[in-house]
Order: C-alpha cells, then sequence, then structure tokens
C-alpha cells in the first residue's frame, strides 16, 4: 500500500529561537560558572552554581519535552507530536512528554482549523484551563489533576494552528498519568496527573504563512479561519 503523499511536514515546529535560547543558555552559563570557578578560584562563581543548575532543569526539561513536536499534513489527515519518528504512535510517555507520542486525525474527522498569531489570544491559551497541559509549565498548576493530550503548547509560541476534531475517530498515542509530589501544600503528599483526550488539538508553528497555504487546498467543507 503506498503512504499517502505529503504535502506539508514542519517538524521541530516549537523551536524557535526563544525556547533554544530559554533551554540552552542557563546550561552555558553554569558551565562558564564551572570553568571560571577553577579558573581564577572565586568562590562566589561556585556560588552561583546552586541558583542555576534548578534553572537549568526547568529550561533543559521543557526543551526536552517539546523537541519532537511537529505538524504534518498529508492526503489522510493531519498528524501532531513526533512526526518525523516511525515508532511514535507505539511509544507509551507521561503526560509530561506527550510530544514524544504521535495524534493522526482524518479528515472527515476534522471539524475545523484555524491559524491563530494574535498575541493576546496566545497568552490566553497559554493559561486557560481548556488547554492545560504540561508542555508549557514544569509543574503542574495547583488543583490542575488532568493533562489535556493533543494541546503541544509550547513556551514561547508566536502561532499554533487549532484544530477541532471528533475524539473518537482519531489514533493516538497511549499515554501515561504523571505523579507529582506538593509534599501537603495542596493537603496530599502527591496526587497523580492524569491523561484527557482533547476535543481541541493545539500545535506550534514557526511557519504559520506556509501552513495556512497548505491547509488551503484541502478538500471538504470544514471551516479554514486565519487568525490575526
Amino acid at each position: 500500500m503506498n503512504s499517502p503523499r505529503q504535502t506539508y511536514v514542519e517538524p521541530r515546529s516549537a523551536l524557535n529561537s526563544a525556547l533554544l535560547a530559554f533551554g540552552l543558555l542557563p546550561t552555558a552559563a553554569e558551565i562558564v560558572c564551572l570553568i571560571l570557578g577553577v579558573a581564577v578560584g572565586q568562590s562566589w562563581l561556585f556560588a552561583l552554581m546552586g541558583p542555576l543548575l534548578a534553572l537549568v532543569l526547568v529550561s533543559v526539561g521543557l526543551l526536552y519535552r517539546n523537541w519532537p513536536t511537529g505538524v504534518r499534513i498529508d492526503e489522510s489527515g493531519i498528524s501532531i507530536g513526533a512526526v518525523r519518528s516511525a515508532g511514535a504512535v507505539r511509544r507509551r510517555p507521561t503526560v509530561n512528554h506527550q510530544s514524544w507520542g504521535l495524534y493522526t486525525c482524518p479528515w472527515p474527522a476534522v471539524q475545523s482549523v484555524r491559524m491563530v498569531t494574535d498575541r493576546d489570544e496566545l497568552k490566553r491559551m497559554k493559561t486557560s484551563a481548556q488547554y492545560y497541559t504540561l508542555n508549557n509549565r514544569w509543574a503542574n498548576k495547583a488543583g490542575m489533576r488532568r493533562c489535556n493530550i493533543g494541546v503541544l503548547t509550547s513556551p514561547f509560541m508566536r502561532a499554533a494552528l487549532v484544530i477541532e476534531v471528533n475524539p473518537f475517530a482519531v489514533t493516538v498515542s497511549e499515554i501515561r498519568p504523571a505523579r507529582f509530589y506538593t509534599n501537603f501544600k495542596d493537603g496530599h503528599f502527591s496526587h497523580l496527573v492524569e491523561p484527557q483526550l482533547s476535543p481541541t488539538w493545539v500545535v506550534p508553528t514557526r511557519r504559520p504563512e506556509a501552513l495556512s497555504a497548505a491547509l488551503l487546498p484541502v478538500p471538504g467543507d470544514r471551516d479554514f479561519v486565519n487568525g490575526k
């Protein structure tokens, strides 16, 4: 059987310059402090490494979570997640690392698609309960017990494709829950954050114009709207 003809593919679509800088610069600063501390024997440089290490863990962790995020459009439908990995659909990542899986919606199950580039709307998407995800935050939000699967919102995204899907007709990787420890700050020592398949999928893009152009020829009566 022939594979569907690809009309658009954008791997690493979350990796804009801001996310890469956030992910790599703290690590570079940590290494510089270590080298200078050894070279010039200044203890205050070693003291800086403790706070920097906490930042490194967060920045590298978020970069890793978003590293494989991508989007692919072909004759059969839209796929988001690790679109360049042949084995992605068989992975079983936790809710923290859902971008390492693959999520595919056939065209008959795509109800609408729209491009969002408005900064205010992008900011609301990062904080709205409708889009709660662990792709754009290191720890779970207070009271968060479910993570929306298919919402690949990245920390510094400047444009996003929003896809309304029929969740009963999609193919998705199996996502496992993750345990978070709050040390009784919320009355519990720990709790699980469970996966919850979202009827609204979000994927960042670095090329909104090209992605919009790839969607226009798609046949059918689905609604496509260019955001502002």
